[in-house]
């Protein structure tokens, strides 16, 4: 993945932490155009204007970054979920992509504890619509919440998707304690260990330092889902132009023999516009 740098956001002190250079690295992004590496930027309510706006400037020309990051919401997320005083939190850059970690002598993470999962948001439409079944497998992946022909409302359907949903999570968190733990035992961190001060300190290996950690779970593709959802809210239930019987059979045809109705959903409502 690419290296995220990060600008922006609060010092130990809570002040704006902005300053000329901070401008000079989004400056630069501007005149070479690069996309790795990236960077991120901790928004707070004391940002600089000035930087802010080069910020904007950034993403106006289409460079896909900087993403922007709330130090207001963060900073306290820190501190409630993971235990860190205010001065580490407030010291957080970005671990992966996007995992806000305090980059301090007990906070830094000790492995890469983060991880992402192949199941998307939008497989959880797909089981809502099958009862929980894969026809690209071709095996029952999730449990039985009804035949889909027979919810009355979108209601019934977010529900059932809702529940698949939170299967995902189950499964997806359970993965992720158990790697920590093999990976802690047979994966040693040479590199961090000899840079993590706390490891220097005590002579232990940092994938076993298990004192304050990021940990978080990736699931992908929200934004088809939530077009999934607009789409399906709108043809099927309330202008009731096609029934779910007739969705199921043209996506297990993959839209073959159903081009006009393909385009009734790609012009369907997106999630986002305001439409």
């Amino acid at each position: 993945g690419p290296c995220v740098w990060t600008l922006g956001g609060l010092d130990e002190e809570g002040n704006d932490a902005c300053n000329d250079l901070t401008d000079c690295y989004l400056e630069a992004a501007l005149i070479s155009r690069v996309s790795d590496p990236t960077f991120g930027f901790r928004y707070s309510t004391k940002t600089r204007p000035e930087t802010l706006r080069r910020v904007f400037e950034c993403i106006r020309h289409g460079l896909g970054y900087p993403s922007i990051r709330n130090d207001d919401v963060l900073i306290p997320n820190l501190m409630h979920w993971f235990g860190h005083p205010l001065e580490e939190a407030r010291r957080w850059v970005h671990q992966a992509c996007m995992a806000p970690a305090p980059d301090t002598k007990w906070a830094a993470p000790p492995i890469r504890y983060p991880n992402a999962s192949v199941y998307g948001a939008s497989l959880a439409i797909n089981l809502a619509l099958f009862d929980g079944f894969s026809a690209q497998s071709g095996l029952q992946v999730g449990k039985k919440t009804g035949d889909s022909s027979k919810f009355e409302t979108f209601e019934d359907f977010y529900n059932a998707w809702y529940e698949h949903m939170k299967d995902a999570f189950e499964w997806a968190t359970s993965l992720e304690h158990r790697n920590r733990q093999v990976e802690a035992l047979y994966y040693p961190k040479p590199m961090t260990s000899a840079i993590y001060e706390r490891c220097v300190e005590t002579g232990q290996n940092s994938a076993l330092c298990k004192e304050r950690s990021s940990l978080w779970y990736t699931l992908f593709s929200f934004s088809e889902t939530g077009d999934c959802m607009a789409a399906i809210k709108k043809l099927i239930y309330e202008d009731k132009k096609y029934t779910m019987d007739q969705l199921k059979e043209a996506l297990l045809a993959n839209w073959e023999g159903y081009e006009d109705m393909r385009m009734d959903f790609v012009r369907a409502p997106k999630w986002g516009n305001d439409d």
